[in-house]
C-alpha cells in the first residue's frame, strides 16, 4: 500500500506531471496544496507541516545554521526555478542607472533580504562587476511574519557589515517613484507601479544578456528553490527520496515533451527557445547532487558574504545520503 504525503508546490510546468497526476511516485500517493512560493516558504517556517515541499535555497542554508526543532529537513537535489526576479528590477530614471554596474552605492528595494533571489542576484553583481553586499544599502519591503528575515531573527540579529532597512511593501514603491530609492524588483506583496514614466527596466531584454553572462563565467545558472522532506519521513522510509527524485525527474521530461517552452528559464518571453538551447543547454534545469554542487557551493559561499550565516555549509550533509551519487 502506498503512503501517504502531503506536499506544496507553486505553480511549475517542469512539476505539473506529478502535481496532475499524470506521473506517479513509485510507493507513494502525494496531496499537493498550491499558492504562492513566498507564503508558502512563510508557512513551511511557520509550522513545517508538509512532508515534501519546495523551499528557498537560502532560507534552507540559514536554517541550518538558525536551527528550530520544527527546521528538521533533508534536500532532494531537485531544482525546478531559476533566480529570475532580479532580473524584474527597476530603475528610477534620474539614478544615473545605465546597467547593473552602476548599482554601487545606491539605495535598492528588496521584497526580503533573505530570499534566494536576492542571495542571487547579489552573487551576479560581484562575479560580473565586483559589487559587494556592503556596496548597497538593502530596504526590505515584507511586513511582519511575511518576512522570512524576520521570522528567522535578522531583525533583531542583522548580518554585521551589511546595511539594512525594514520599510514596507508600499513604501518601497513609493520611495522609488520620488527617487528616495534609485532601484528595486517586485515580488509577493512588494509591488512597483512601472506606469508613471519615473522608472524603466534595468534589463530591458528582460536579463538575457545578464544571465548568459553569468553562465559563461560560472558554468550553471542559478537556482532559486530546492526540494525538502521531513527527516522523520527519510529516517522511516529511507527509499522515499530516491521514489521522490525518481518521479520529479520524470515529471520534467513529460513536461518537456508536452511543451518545449517547459525548459524555458525565463518567467514569461520564452519565445526564444533555439537562442536559450544554443547558450543554456536543451536541460537547464539538471537534476541531481553532482550537475548542482558547484552552483550549492555558491550560494553557501554567497550565503556568507551576505552575512547570512558565518560558518561554511558543508553541503553534501544535508542531501539524502542515498542521493549524493546522483
Amino acid at each position: 500500500m502506498a503512503i501517504q504525503l502531503r506536499g506544496t508546490f507553486s505553480l511549475n510546468p517542469r512539476v505539473a506531471p506529478l502535481v496532475d497526476g499524470t506521473v506517479q511516485p513509485r510507493g507513494i500517493e502525494i496531496t499537493w496544496e498550491h499558492g504562492n512560493a513566498g507564503d508558502l516558504h512563510t508557512m513551511h517556517l511557520r509550522d513545517s507541516a508538509h512532508d515534501v515541499f519546495e523551499f528557498s535555497i537560502s532560507n534552507f542554508i540559514v536554517t541550518r545554521e538558525r536551527p528550530k526543532d520544527l527546521w528538521d529537513w533533508v534536500m532532494i537535489p531537485v531544482y525546478a526555478s531559476k533566480a529570475t526576479l532580479g532580473l524584474n528590477t527597476w530603475v528610477n530614471t534620474d539614478a544615473g542607472i545605465e546597467g547593473g554596474a552602476d548599482l554601487r552605492g545606491k539605495k535598492f528595494g528588496i521584497p526580503d533580504y533573505t530570499m534566494t533571489a536576492g542571495l542571487w542576484f547579489r552573487a551576479q553583481l560581484e562575479v560580473l562587476w565586483g559589487i559587494g553586499p556592503q556596496d548597497i544599502e538593502w530596504y526590505i519591503g515584507r511586513q511582519g511574519e511575511e518576512s522570512h528575515g524576520r521570522q528567522m531573527g535578522f531583525e533583531l540579529n542583522p548580518p554585521s557589515g551589511v546595511t539594512l532597512h525594514w520599510t514596507g511593501g508600499g513604501d518601497v514603491n513609493r520611495m522609488l517613484q520620488t527617487g528616495e530609492l534609485d532601484a528595486a524588483f517586485p515580488a509577493g506583496g512588494t509591488a512597483i507601479d512601472t506606469s508613471t514614466g519615473r522608472v524603466a527596466r534595468l534589463f530591458p531584454d528582460g536579463g538575457r544578456r545578464f544571465m548568459a553572462d553569468f553562465k559563461r563565467r560560472t558554468g550553471f545558472l542559478p537556482v532559486n528553490h530546492v526540494v525538502l522532506v521531513q527527516r522523520r519521513l527519510v529516517e522511516k522510509e529511507p527509499w522515499v527520496p530516491e521514489a521522490l527524485f525518481e518521479a520529479f525527474e520524470a515529471a520534467k521530461r513529460e513536461a518537456y515533451r508536452r511543451d518545449r517552452k517547459a525548459a524555458g528559464v525565463f518567467l514569461d518571453g520564452n519565445d526564444d527557445m533555439d537562442w536559450q538551447a544554443s547558450v543554456f543547454g536543451a536541460d537547464p534545469f539538471p537534476y541531481g547532487f553532482a550537475a548542482n554542487k558547484a552552483m550549492l557551493d555558491m550560494a553557501a559561499r554567497q550565503s556568507n558574504l551576505d552575512g547570512l550565516t558565518v560558518t561554511p555549509w558543508d553541503v553534501e550533509q544535508f542531501v539524502a545520503e542515498s542521493l549524493r551519487g546522483t
